[in-house]
């Protein structure tokens, strides 16, 4: 019986024939210009080969479907931010900075990649088979530091050691998204990225050390207005 590629790499797909890196970026990003205007249901192969120049047969010495394409364009770009916010982070020594930092780095690329912002969670986070692929191990990587900033700040005395580091990363990045969400599919607030401090200030009232318990409860209560403000930037 013949054995399905869904979930398989890339790279195990391609056969020995050396492969020509431009041309392999030219249908990726000819796919997400695709895949970003008709959405991965009605885009075809062929569209995606009008786009990227090349002919059909020459897209599949590269990719297995149309569904690897997506996946790839994914893999491609979360690595392109990583490798960039690798560089910055060495250099910021206070968790706190680090975390703001990051937070940042997530909102400028999304704000600056709008049809990579859309593919990736309009269309992926949907996608069962995406959380088998490559691409979801690289999306994993890239929000790595957001936990290991969080282990550094329990280290140094700076946050709270009685939360789990997987659920803050699923708190910052769940702000994130959600704004970014509303930003695509009704195009407010304008930008994105200035809403970094709030999300940060938020953030930072959930998991900051206090030795003051009381202080500490006040922290948690999240300022409605801020959260209004981040829920619903129309508001303003």
């Amino acid at each position: 019986m013949a054995q399905s590629t869904a979930g398989k790499s890339t790279k195990s797909l391609k056969n020995n024939k050396k492969k020509n890196p431009q041309k392999e970026l030219a249908i990726l990003e000819g796919a997400l210009r695709v895949f970003g205007e008709k959405g991965f249901e009605q885009a075809t192969v062929a569209a995606i080969c009008a786009e990227a120049g090349v002919s059909e047969p020459t897209l599949y010495e590269y990719f297995a479907s149309k569904e690897d394409v997506l996946f790839s364009i994914s893999e491609l770009y979360t690595r392109r931010e990583v490798e960039r916010v690798s560089q910055l982070i060495p250099y910021i020594h206070d968790p706190r900075e680090k975390l703001r930092t990051i937070i940042q780095a997530y909102l400028e690329f999304y704000e600056n990649n709008p049809l990579y912002s859309s593919v990736a969670l309009l269309t992926l986070k949907g996608n069962r088979r995406y959380v088998d692929s490559p691409a979801y191990q690289a999306i994993r990587e890239a929000s790595r530091p957001i936990v290991d900033t969080f282990k550094e700040g329990l280290e140094k005395g700076l946050f709270r050691d009685d939360l789990d580091p997987y659920l803050i990363r699923n708190l910052v990045l769940g702000f994130i998204e959600h704004l970014t969400i509303q930003w695509l599919l009704v195009r407010r607030p304008e930008r994105i990225s200035q809403y970094r401090d709030t999300i940060f200030d938020m953030v930072m009232r959930a998991i900051a050390k206090d030795e003051d318990e009381d202080s500490v409860d006040l922290k948690l209560r999240i300022d409605r207005r801020t959260l209004e403000r981040l829920i619903r930037p129309e508001a303003d």
